[in-house]
């Protein structure tokens, strides 16, 4: 039992670190750093599997009621391809320019929880703060490529024999003879 209370408040403790509260914010701003081993600890949800550490740099301003923050983020995933389906590393860096506002009002003074259309780039303060964990996520799913290649001039795999193409000497399909009368055309 000791060890499970102990074990929740080393996460709790570092989760709270990655929120940052507008009222501790010093007029000069912060500067914050993080190497994240175990994102899941951390409580930072990726879809691909890390090779290495995640690596998060940010520069913290107060505007008025509000938290600018810039920096990036790197990592390296694990991918697998989408032409030959071998596994390979792929390189993941993004440059971050997030604001955290309060969030809007109705008119019986209750918090809504809809962003305007024009603020689809704005997070919300959460109990007066920025949880910066969602945008080290978002910037590490932004930049996963939708049709991830090994390498651009993959050849996938041959039709034939299965293998990875390129390599299985299989002769390339013979062609449609349906297409041979264009073969012959010639344009004056």
């Amino acid at each position: 039992m000791h060890g499970q209370v102990r074990e929740r408040r080393a996460t709790e403790m570092e989760h709270s670190s990655f929120i940052v509260v507008l009222s501790k914010i010093p007029p000069e701003g912060l500067e914050r750093s993080y190497k994240i081993a175990d994102p899941a600890r951390a409580g930072i949800e990726i879809a691909a599997p890390l090779e290495g550490p995640i690596a998060a740099d940010f520069a913290i301003e107060r505007l008025g009621n509000e938290i600018q923050v810039t920096g990036t983020v790197c990592t390296t995933v694990r991918l697998q391809c989408s032409r030959c389906l071998a596994p390979f590393s792929f390189p993941v860096a993004g440059d971050v320019a997030a604001m955290f506002v309060p969030p809007a009002k109705d008119d019986e003074g209750e918090h809504q929880h809809e962003l305007a259309e024009g603020e689809l780039e704005v997070e919300p303060l959460v109990q007066g703060g920025a949880d910066l964990r969602g945008i080290i996520a978002e910037q590490i799913h932004l930049n996963l490529p939708l049709k991830p290649l090994c390498r651009d001039d993959c050849p996938g795999i041959c039709p034939h024999c299965g293998s990875a193409a390129g390599g299985c000497g299989c002769a390339p399909p013979a062609g449609d003879p349906r297409w041979e009368a264009l073969k012959k055309l010639t344009v004056p």
